[in-house]
């Protein structure tokens, strides 16, 4: 996830943020916490949600997550008194308020030129896209595919796609990644309709192909 917002921009990869001409340092817990409030932009992320987050499996004071928002803010010259960009939202939790820009999204010239999604993952009601090359999959919500469940690792598997096919493999998830109702231990090919089980949350996996596609049914 790489975003521009103002005169920064937060790279999630390069686990990088920058303001301006040079990088700012931020702690690993503040950087943790800003790329979860951008992520889910512009919606409120409760404090639980955060301490669980960013401190799993440990018990820590609220207090600690407001010293670590105040070093954020700090980094983006964000006024603590009246902050705009993350901004606290009573008896709640925080949210990332300010204009943003994904400048991982695909460029317009690229769907003027025929560009469009050709792979993707259906869970649930979501229709998951998928781009080519590698796709991170878990539940970080700085995940390329972002499954937000329970059994889910945060980051559980990559899937890379490309003209000769797309292969699924396991990072060393607890639960494990499985296709066909057979857990992986190895990359594993994917084919249009195959099953993918992260955890315990099932996929689908869906490729577009224009010699396949079914035609168009008349409406009666």
């Amino acid at each position: 996830m790489r975003v521009r917002f103002g005169s920064c921009v937060l790279d999630s990869g390069a686990r990088e943020l920058r303001r301006g001409d040079g990088p700012v340092h931020l702690s690993p817990k503040a950087f943790d916490i800003l790329e979860i409030l951008v992520a889910r932009r512009p919606n409120v992320v409760a404090k639980d949600v955060l301490l669980d987050e960013v401190w799993p499996g440990k018990v820590v004071e609220e207090a600690n997550l407001a010293i670590v928002v105040g070093e954020i803010r700090k980094a983006l010259g964000d006024d603590p008194r009246s902050p705009a960009t993350v901004v606290t939202v009573a008896r709640r939790g925080y949210r990332f308020a300010a204009q943003a820009e994904d400048l991982d999204a695909r460029p317009p010239e690229e769907a003027r030129d025929g560009g469009y999604v050709r792979w993707w993952l259906a869970w649930h009601d979501k229709t998951l896209p998928l781009r080519e090359g590698e796709n991170l999959v878990g539940r970080h919500p700085a995940s390329d595919v972002w499954i937000n469940g329970s059994s889910v690792s945060r980051t559980h598997a990559r899937i890379v796609a490309g003209p000769d096919g797309v292969v699924i493999e396991d990072r060393g998830s607890r639960n494990g990644t499985f296709v066909e109702g057979e857990r992986i231990a190895a990359p594993h090919a994917l084919v249009d309709g195959c099953t993918v089980t992260f955890g315990s949350e099932r996929a689908t996996f869906r490729q577009w192909s224009d010699e396949a596609a079914v035609g168009t049914e008349p409406v009666r």
